[in-house]
């Protein structure tokens, strides 16, 4: 299985203060994991397998769901058929 990137924003629909904490656990939870990540001020941005991404993505949601009463939850991944994407690749450059 090939290698992806995948962002994920997690918005809790909340005001700033009761918010930012359940954002913190998410990426909390991310660091725990073991994958690939950089925290940026908008999206964590993570490196790995499709399977083991998305089993993350499926914790997030999870413990999103239980501290918060309403989230969206925005996520892009970027794939290649047979290859695969490092995120080094489109920012080394910079």
């Amino acid at each position: 299985m090939n290698q992806i990137n995948l962002g994920i924003q997690v918005v809790p629909i909340l005001d700033a203060d009761s918010g930012y904490p359940i954002i913190d656990a998410c990426i909390g939870l991310i660091q725990k994991s073991g994958i690939k990540h950089e925290v940026t001020p908008f999206e964590t941005v993570l490196e790995g397998s499709y399977k083991d991404i998305m089993a993350l993505v499926d914790q997030v949601y999870q413990m999103t769901n239980k501290l918060s009463p309403e989230t969206v939850i925005n996520i892009r991944i970027h794939a290649k058929k047979g290859k695969d994407v490092f995120a080094s690749d489109k920012t080394e450059k910079f």
